[in-house]
């Protein structure tokens, strides 16, 4: 007896219906859904891209690092500006002993600060005129021999280095008595020194007519230094000067000796000092021998040679 059979599904059929049954359902639209994706200025529709942590950090580090530069760069500026400031309270310091000046230091002191507020180019190490405050500060000063300005590397207070002129003489002129340095300025009134002071240095009298006044150039340090040691060379032989005399002819001193009746008379121009007062004493000695006293004058003008009357 023949069973009855089922017609079999062909196996194409088969494989295609297990396809069919294992394919994913059809996705649903949804409004809601498409409107969360982002949406660019065109339209368009696009995925939010991922934010990647290691570029918060550089951004991150981008900033911090250029807010530590900025206050680096302000820190350098502050630095600079306090290295190159400098003070209006300058310090004085004298190359001398203090009694050797004429004024008291707090005077100098007190117009060094005036100098220095007068500009604000003086507040700062690179713009600060030395030259200039220099210059200016001795001709307040003639009775100083030198003066100078200098800015520390790194304290802020300038100082301000002063030495004394040393007082060669005393000169009367048609102006005043006035003290003479050695370098041959006018140096102050004679009256502005202490009486020890004055009597110790050699007395001139000008005839020339030359106006004297403070901080002037009265004679060439030559002539100075010619007087000084006329006066030197007649103490060491006990000769005692009252009176020094510049007459107006030109290159002539004219030395008066206490007791004596007679002057000495010298050429300055021939610059010598000790040979011409030699002279002189030699003159004297032969004179004595022959018991011989000048009336009017010895004049040792001419080199080795003596004339007196």
């Amino acid at each position: 007896m023949k069973l009855p059979f089922k017609k079999s599904t062909p196996v194409s059929n088969r494989r295609t219906a297990i396809r069919r049954d294992t394919s994913p359902s059809p996705t649903s639209f949804s409004y809601h859904a498409r409107r969360s994706e982002q949406e660019l200025n065109t339209g368009r529709h696009t995925q939010r891209a991922p934010i990647v942590p290691g570029v918060v950090a550089k951004v991150k580090g981008f900033w911090l690092h250029g807010f530590g530069l900025s206050i680096l760069m302000i820190a350098l500026v502050a630095s600079t500006l306090n290295i190159i400031s400098l003070s209006t309270n300058p310090r004085v310091v004298p190359l001398t002993e203090d009694a050797s000046l004429l004024r008291p230091l707090p005077e100098y002191q007190t117009y060094a600060e005036e100098l220095l507020n007068g500009s604000l180019s003086n507040r700062s190490k690179i713009t600060i005129n030395t030259s200039a405050i220099t210059a200016d500060f001795k001709r307040h000063f003639p009775e100083l021999g030198s003066a100078s300005v200098t800015v520390p590397l790194i304290a802020h207070r300038p100082l301000v280095y002063v030495a004394a002129a040393r007082p060669a003489l005393v000169m009367s002129a048609s102006t005043g008595s006035f003290v003479i340095s050695d370098t041959g300025r006018v140096m102050s009134a004679s009256t502005q020194i202490n009486s020890s002071l004055k009597n110790s240095l050699p007395s001139v009298t000008d005839q020339s007519g030359l106006a004297l006044s403070l901080n002037v150039q009265a004679l060439p340090s030559t002539t100075v230094n010619f007087i000084e040691i006329v006066a030197e060379q007649l103490a060491a032989k006990n000769y005692t000067v009252s009176n020094m005399t510049l007459p107006q002819s030109a290159d002539e001193l004219s030395v008066q000796l206490a007791g004596q009746a007679y002057a000495v008379k010298y050429n300055i121009q021939a610059n010598t000092p000790k040979e011409q007062s030699g002279t002189f004493f030699a003159t004297v000695a032969q004179l004595q021998k022959q018991h011989t006293v000048p009336s009017k004058y010895v004049d040792v003008r001419v080199d080795g040679r003596a004339y007196y009357q």
